[in-house]
């Protein structure tokens, strides 16, 4: 970390910079990782990505931290990207449908992302959420190859087939950004793997559980990943000391 010119980092955002929440609105970044995270942005050789399931107006609301960059829904919504006309619609198709066949209970909750939906079944009936996964398993077969079925913490995701995921995202922002910069990548979720097998040369953290992971560590919770980024910012204070010594001897 201390000989790399740039730093990448990349940070989900439920159940890695906030704990999860029973309900997805009631989750909130607290003042002092607002406060690591825009002291981390300020500095010119580090560049903080948010890649999350979450939209990215959901993700603007929460966020609030300059000169970070946010990548929205799987890193489906980042710039530059846009899904086919028709897969947009297969979204729509799939979305009437489970309207119609999902099963009516209180912890069965469809959520419109607008791109992409998600079947959240936190809390709900091992019966419900059998039922549950049949709507949305026949939902996607009916507008394959559209869309594609993702598995997350408790919900299902359908998207866009054009939507490859957060490993597909970062490892473009990756290759933009060439050589020297070294990819830090923090996410508690399944979406997050694709993401750890991608940066292979980078550092990739599994937050939470003791799922069988692509990332080579662990940190036990969003604690401690505020506790992460408090020793980023140490090591990265260092880094500019170091630098600020040999221009003075030099000069």
């Amino acid at each position: 970390m201390h000989n790399a010119g740039r730093w990448l980092l990349f940070l989900d955002f439920d159940g890695t910079l906030a704990p999860i929440q029973r309900n997805p609105t009631g989750a909130k970044l607290e003042a002092p990782v607002r406060r690591l995270l825009t002291g981390l942005a300020g500095r010119h050789d580090i560049r903080i990505y948010i890649i999350s399931g979450r939209t990215l107006d959901s993700l603007r609301g929460l966020v609030r931290v300059p000169r970070v960059i946010l990548l929205g829904l799987h890193g489906g919504e980042r710039p530059g990207f846009s899904v086919p006309a028709e897969q947009a619609r297969g979204i729509r198709d799939a979305k009437s449908r489970l309207e119609r066949h999902l099963p009516k209970s209180k912890n069965i909750c469809l959520e419109d992302k607008r791109l992409g939906l998600a079947v959240h079944y936190r809390g709900a009936s091992p019966a419900d959420i059998r039922r549950a996964k049949r709507s949305v398993v026949q939902a996607l077969e009916i507008s394959r190859p559209l869309i594609r079925m993702q598995p997350g913490k408790r919900s299902w995701e359908l998207l866009p087939s054009a939507v490859r995921g957060k490993g597909a995202a970062a490892r473009e922002v990756v290759e933009r950004a060439g050589n020297g910069a070294l990819p830090i990548y923090l996410g508690d979720d399944v979406s997050d793997e694709s993401a750890f097998a991608a940066l292979r040369r980078g550092l990739a953290i599994r937050v939470g559980g003791r799922a069988k992971t692509n990332a080579k560590f662990r940190l036990r919770d969003p604690a401690e990943v505020t506790v992460f980024l408090g020793r980023l910012a140490e090591v990265a204070a260092a880094k500019e000391d170091v630098r600020a010594r040999k221009s003075v001897n030099h000069g």
